[in-house]
Order: C-alpha cells, then structure tokens, then sequence
C-alpha cells in the first residue's frame, strides 16, 4: 500500500477515536437489543439510532438516554445493564499506540475528533488507562473534541471546520483518520488529507508507509 501523503509536510493530524485508537464493533448494542427485544428489528434499531444521534450531539443527557433505550426496548434492564450492552461495542486499546502517540505529539499538532458519548468516554478513558498506563489520553493530544460537548456529528462538514478554525490550521496540512467512509469523504470535500482506516489497516501501519 503507498499514500500520497509525506509526514513532514504535515502540521496536524486529527484521529478519529474508536476504530483507530481503540477498537470498536458499532453494532453490537443493536444486534442484542434486536435479538432480545420483540417487535420490528428494522424499525427498532432506527429508533435506537435516533436516540444515540441525539445523545451523541448532547441534546439527551446519561439519563434520559437510558430510559429511551429502556422505553424503546421494553427491556427490564437495570441502568447498569444498559451502560454494559452500550459499552458491549468498545473493544481495547492497543498498548504499542501510547509510544507512537507520544513521539507524534512531540512533532505535529494532534487532535481527537470522536462521535461519542459520556458513556462511552468514561469506558474508554478507563480502558486506556489499564492498556497505555504511562500517558492520560488528555496528555497525548492539543485538543480533543467530542460530539456531544460541541453538538455537532461526523459527517456534517461543520464539525471539521470547527476544528479548523478553533485552532487555525491549514486544511492541505492536515491530516484526518478515519474508520468512516462517510467522514473521510466529508472531510476530504473540504480540502484536508484523509486516510480510510479499514482492517487490516492499523494506525502504526499507517504512520510508518507516510513517515517513509
């Protein structure tokens, strides 16, 4: 594989958080809500993914989250039993990325850019932690933008020139990645270098073939 992207021309590179900081399988709350829930799969998982979009853009707080789930699944799940089948999609965190995150940090600006949740980031925080126990995940970026505290979503092109502007940067130097299709090209439309990160790819594979 080659990209047309060289690492030192870049000033900044902006990750997308699961899918290529810690894994991720996106449909596994929706499978089991649909394998336990009786009524209408299709129907069902559109309406979760309602109320996820509305959770992730911070117009539903943890709580009001849980009940629509609750209410939509007409599922007697306590709130913790929720937060685990919410949480049943992140995976772990490579522990070889705290290094490779560090040393990139020290050479370009580095940003989070993540559709997520407060559920979500108080479970991966924590699985970061146990994974890269030397580096905080705050400490190994500028800045970390999460959907639900600015109320905007990948792919909507407004989120990625809030970023670009909050911090000045030149869109041709730099460098969004992304295991979203949709946002890749969203991103791309504006200008900014974009990498599709999709099995097998991982991150290290890819900083290596663009630092060489």
């Amino acid at each position: 594989m080659s990209l047309a992207i060289k690492y030192e021309e870049l000033e900044a590179i902006i990750f997308d958080l699961g899918g290529v900081i810690i894994e991720v399988d996106m449909g596994y709350p929706y499978r089991y809500f649909a394998e336990h829930s009786s009524g209408d799969n299709d129907i069902l998982i559109q309406d979760l993914r309602a109320i996820a979009l509305s959770y992730e853009i911070g117009k539903i707080a943890d709580q009001e989250f849980i009940e629509k789930v609750r209410e939509t699944t007409k599922l007697d799940k306590t709130d913790e039993e929720i937060k685990t089948i919410w949480n049943g999609m992140l995976g772990q965190v490579p522990s070889e990325l705290g290094e490779l995150l560090y040393k990139i940090k020290q050479e370009k600006k580095t940003f989070i850019l993540s559709n997520t949740n407060p559920i979500h980031i108080a479970e991966v925080e924590k699985r970061f932690q146990q994974s890269i126990t030397q580096y905080p995940l705050n400490n190994l970026f500028d800045e970390i933008y999460y959907s639900h505290n600015i109320g905007l979503h990948k792919p909507d092109q407004n989120i990625y020139n809030y970023v670009i502007e909050k911090n000045n940067l030149n869109p041709q130097h730099t460098l969004f990645i992304d295991d979203n299709i949709h946002n890749v090209n969203s991103a791309k439309a504006l200008g900014i270098q974009t990498i599709h990160m999709n099995p097998p790819m991982n991150l290290p594979a890819i900083m290596e073939i663009i630092d060489n």
